[in-house]
């Protein structure tokens, strides 16, 4: 249903921008002229007469493309927040689930009944060398400093 309606509107757009293009294309065929343009009083420093000569279909093209440029801009800056705001959930909810994991120990410890019965013999011999060698890593350390 989805896939359907994406096929729908992509078709929708792409038909609509050729038909605006004939349309545009049609009215600036149509008025191909040179018009007078008024320079405003900000820019006359650029310009030596206070009134221009333009061709029509490059005025109105410019015109498209500010237009266009700005919605285009306006879209991404929407789009850009939209993806933040999905980024800055995820962002919450794996921190929110690394903190429950990381309490987990103490919110929900392991049931008595499944901890071994004996301890293990070999986990005991490497724990006992473990305090050993730290122990003697404090004796070295405690010699060095007389």
């Amino acid at each position: 249903m989805i896939r359907w309606l994406r096929i729908a509107a992509k078709a929708t757009v792409t038909l609509t921008f050729i038909a605006l293009g004939v349309i545009v294309g049609l009215f600036l065929v149509a008025n191909a002229s040179w018009v007078a343009v008024d320079v405003p009083p900000w820019l006359e420093g650029l310009t030596a007469e206070p009134k221009l000569q333009v061709w029509l279909p490059a005025l109105i093209a410019g015109w498209l493309v500010a237009t266009l440029a700005i919605a285009v801009l306006l879209l991404w800056s929407m789009y850009y927040l939209w993806r933040r705001r999905q980024y800055e959930a995820l962002i919450g909810r794996v921190e929110r689930e690394l903190a429950r994991l990381r309490n987990l120990p103490f919110v929900e410890p392991a049931p008595l009944e499944d901890l071994a019965e004996e301890p293990d013999a070999g986990a005991a011999r490497v724990l006992a060398a473990i305090d050993r060698a730290i122990e003697r890593d404090d004796d070295d350390d405690e010699a060095e400093r007389r």
